[in-house]
Formats: structure tokens, sequence, C-alpha cells
């Protein structure tokens, strides 16, 4: 991560379904919105999506099937040297002080990652990969010290460290921290950078998987991504290409991934939106399906629709399978989520291999919801199209 120096030098200045096979019954709300009861990554594949987001406007990955986790920052900027180790120059943090601070990342005001989550030590200045001699040895009687209290703090929670695994420094004891109930999992650093290859990032992931395999061949690996380029939060964003890539490789290759505070600031995050939607819902076993894909092009011309207005967005239905349609009729939907709206054409005709029907949707965001981004659903009597938008 990026937020060491970052957060202490804040911390000194203010310390892409399932089916929808229902015909529609009423007039009213058209989409649907993916809620806090979307399946999880897990629950379908085994690889766990997890996702670091606070504060105000995040993407909400949750609704994807992503879970919320925490981790926490550097707060007492730590160091280690061959005296031993310091808390911003003085004396280390009491366990009280330690165990409340883990507490308070845990909490809705921060990350709001559950009892049983996982919570990830961010300590970049102290991690053993980055020490030798005698201050690797202080750095690790601290680190047995810092992970024995955050257990403490949050006793249902498995414990893991972020750090830079394809370094194989000091293997020894960050292969101790890995035993003796400490570590229960492994979470390298896995960013994208933007000049970087294909080839060369998944180089330094296979080095980071195969050192991580071979300490703890039984505990999971969660690597830690980001949409943005070389992981920073206000930075570019990377094509949906290559996001997709990210998670085909960890797929494969680990147990799961860590989000780290990802955003949707505006149509330059469609792309990477869009193809998460896909990716979750082949994780969760949700997939856009049926024999009709609806094609939804609001008046931005990209996936962005302002909050707090009713905007017409043109909707396209095309049979992209092999054998004529039955006719059908648009779905309605009931509940929040914050976007409401109703067909203009509800009658869907039944439609030869390729071809097409046309309505439309006025659709309300309310001037409360609160997301970044939201996964929508557009449904027929014989299909569910994943639809995710960028909220502006």
């Amino acid at each position: 991560m990026h937020l060491g120096s970052t957060n202490r030098s804040a911390r000194r200045a203010v310390r892409k379904a399932a089916g929808g096979r229902a015909w529609a019954a009423a007039l009213s709300l058209a989409v649907a919105a993916l809620t806090a009861l979307a399946p999880t990554a897990s629950a379908s594949s085994g690889f766990t999506v997890f996702t670091n987001e606070r504060g105000a406007d995040t993407p909400g990955l949750q609704q994807y099937g992503a879970v919320k986790s925490t981790v926490v920052y550097d707060y007492f900027a730590l160091t280690c040297d061959a005296a031993g180790c310091q808390s911003d120059g003085g004396a280390l943090p009491s366990e009280a002080t330690f165990e409340s601070k883990v507490k308070e990342y845990m909490s809705a005001s921060q990350f709001g990652g559950g009892a049983d989550a996982p919570v990830v030590l961010d300590f970049e200045n102290i991690v053993l990969t980055a020490e030798s001699g005698q201050a690797a040895t202080n750095a690790f009687n601290l680190w047995k010290q810092l992970i024995t209290w955050t257990h403490r703090a949050a006793p249902s929670a498995p414990v893991g460290m972020y750090g830079y695994d394809s370094s194989t420094a000091n293997n020894s004891l960050t292969q101790q921290l890995h035993q003796n109930g400490l570590l229960d999992f492994f979470a390298p650093r896995a960013y994208r950078g933007s000049s970087q290859t294909d080839a060369a990032w998944t180089s330094t992931l296979d080095a980071a998987v195969a050192n991580d395999r071979s300490l703890a061949p039984g505990q999971p690996i969660y690597p830690y991504i980001s949409p943005s380029w070389d992981g920073s939060p206000g930075g570019a964003y990377m094509s949906g290409t290559t996001w997709g890539y990210t998670i085909d490789q960890l797929k494969a290759k680990t147990d799961g991934a860590v989000v780290w505070e990802p955003s949707a600031r505006d149509a330059s995050a469609c792309n990477w939106v869009e193809q998460n939607a896909y990716e979750m819902g082949a994780l969760t076993g949700t997939p856009s399906s049926g024999p009709l894909t609806a094609t939804a092009t609001p008046p931005s011309g990209d996936c962005t629709v302002p909050r707090g207005a009713t905007t017409t967005v043109p909707v396209e239905i095309t049979n992209t399978s092999d054998s004529t349609t039955a006719a059908t009729r648009m779905q309605s939907f009931t509940g929040g989520s914050g976007f409401s709206g109703s067909w203009q054409y509800w009658n869907v005709p039944s439609l030869a291999p390729g071809a097409s029907f046309r309505t439309s949707l006025p659709l309300a965001v309310a001037s409360s919801q609160s997301t970044s981004t939201a996964l929508l659903h557009i449904r027929t009597g014989l299909s569910d199209t994943r639809w995710a938008v960028v909220v502006k």
C-alpha cells in the first residue's frame, strides 16, 4: 500500500446473475439493484474477494459479492533499529492503546470489517524483508507482540501482514510469524505498475505465491490489488482487460484478493467497474443469463448516471441465442437501493436470432443514493443482464 507515510502525515497534522423468471405484475420499478444479500464470491468459487473501503462515495463492492474487511494502518509510526523499536521515535503503545486502534479500524466509522473478516496489519516500516541484523530480530519480536494483541482485539478474525512476499529476506523469521497461532494468512502486495507488462507482473506474483506456499503451505494467500495503476487511490484506472487478467491470474494461483481503497470517480472508471461486475458474476455464480441480452446506453455515452435526477436510458434487447425466443415481458422490481423507473414498452415480441427490441427507462436515482457504483439488473421473463453504472 501507499498510505504508510501519507497516513502518518495526516495523523501528525490531525492525528457483472441469477435469471429472473417471474412475470411482471405491476408498472413499478424496472431495474433491480443487487443488495447486501448478494452472494459472496466464495459462495460459488472458493475464491473470496475482500474489499477495504471507507469514507463517502465508495464503490460499494460488497453489492457485487465482495466481503468487507479491515486494514490497520501504521498510526503509531513504528520503526526498528539495532537498539530497539520505537513509535514515532518514542515509547511503543500499550496493549490497551494498540487494541483500541485495531477496534477503531474495524468499526463502521472506518473499514467496517466483520468480526470474522480478515484483519491486515500494514506496518511497512517494519516489514521483515526490509530489515537486517539485530533490527530484524527486534522487528520480529515486535511483530509477535502486535499480532498477539490483534488477536486479542479481534478474537474471531484471521490476522495477516501486508508485505513484499516475492522477497525471501529473513524468510526464517517470517515463517515463524506464520506458526504458533500468530499470522493466519498472507497478504502480499500485487498492485499493477502502469509501465509493467502482464508478464512482469505475473512473474512477481508467481514468486510471491511460491515463497508463501513454501513458508506455510496450508495458509491462504490474499494478494492486495487495486483498479488504479500503482495502487494509487487518486491515480488513473486500468483497463477492463487488465483488471480481468489480474483476477484470472489470482483465481488460478491464490485463495482470494483484497481490493484496496477502490474508487470510481468518473467515466474513466467505467471499464474496470463493468469488468468487475462481469468477474464477480462469474465468481458468485450469478452471471448474466438467458437468450436475451440487454444493452443500456445512458445519454452520457458511457456508464455514468447522475445522482438526484431522472435520466431516460435507451435499452436494446437482443436475441443472442441460436433459436427464436418466445414473446415475453420486461420485469418489474420492488425495492430500494435508490433506483426506480418504469419501462416505456413492456411487451417483448418473439425475436429471431440476432433480432432486437428497443425500449427505454426513465431511470431515477435518489439524491440519497450513497455508493459511487451500482450493480443493476435488466430482466425479462427469459433473461437477466447485469448492468453496472458509475453514479456521479
